[in-house]
């Protein structure tokens, strides 16, 4: 399907509109995850003293690193999506429902984070997680079909030529979160504990991990600024 026909000049409104749907969604994504974060509600017969809210807060000890961490993921998505769009100048319907699609994913996280938050204390159950790695993976699929959709030359979407290793250091960074919570997941089987720490590792990974494309990268796009256009003298 093409293309709204829009006039020259609502074009450019359209896509402002676009970018702050998406926007609004992560804003929205991110308020529902803290509001989800209470203390126990204790028994009406119960006295309230400083030691039962102590009891009460370093009993959500997990739930508060599950929020950090899913804070942290919703936060390298927008960005990665703020990434990719200031690339874009233009779209197609298809590229809507795409975005869409990936907006749908960042919409659960908040439903999924909740489910484990809720469960954080019993570390034998694995459906919390389960649901919360495979909510992770969707959208880490989608991120990366966003990409390579908008990097195809083919579609003249973007505002320049992107290097390959570029779109390669894109599609890697897209695809870190998805694998390493896949295997935080089978470490849980037999370290429960020490497998929710391993997503914390995802930063030190995008940085340090990717350094040998990044460099490829700045080469590759260097030696194209350097090469003199044909028919130049």
């Amino acid at each position: 399907m093409q293309a709204p026909k829009y006039h020259e000049s609502r074009l450019n409104f359209q896509f402002e509109r676009f970018l702050f749907f998406s926007d609004g969604v992560f804003a929205i994504c991110i308020t529902l995850m803290v509001m989800d974060l209470k203390l126990t509600t204790p028994n009406s017969t119960a006295i309230i003293t400083d030691a039962f809210l102590w009891k009460n807060i370093m009993g959500m000890g997990l739930k508060f690193l599950g929020l950090a961490i899913s804070f942290g993921i919703i936060g390298h998505y927008w960005s990665v999506h703020h990434r990719i769009f200031g690339y874009v100048i233009k779209y197609d319907t298809q590229l809507i429902w795409l975005n869409l699609c990936f907006l749908f994913s960042v919409a659960l996280l908040p439903f999924s984070s909740g489910l484990l938050g809720q469960y954080s204390s019993d570390l034998n159950l694995q459906i919390p997680y389960l649901v919360y790695v495979i909510n992770i993976c969707v959208t880490g699929l989608f991120n990366c079909l966003l990409w390579m959709y908008v990097a195809n030359p083919k579609r003249h979407f973007l505002t320049h030529y992107i290097s390959p290793f570029r779109v390669k250091l894109g599609l890697y960074r897209s695809l870190i979160l998805p694998i390493v919570f896949l295997f935080s997941f089978l470490v849980s089987f037999g370290f429960p504990v020490i497998s929710r720490f391993i997503p914390l590792t995802i930063p030190f990974i995008i940085h340090y991990g990717m350094l040998g494309i990044e460099k490829k990268m700045i080469m590759n796009e260097n030696e194209l600024e350097n090469t003199p256009i044909e028919g130049s003298i």
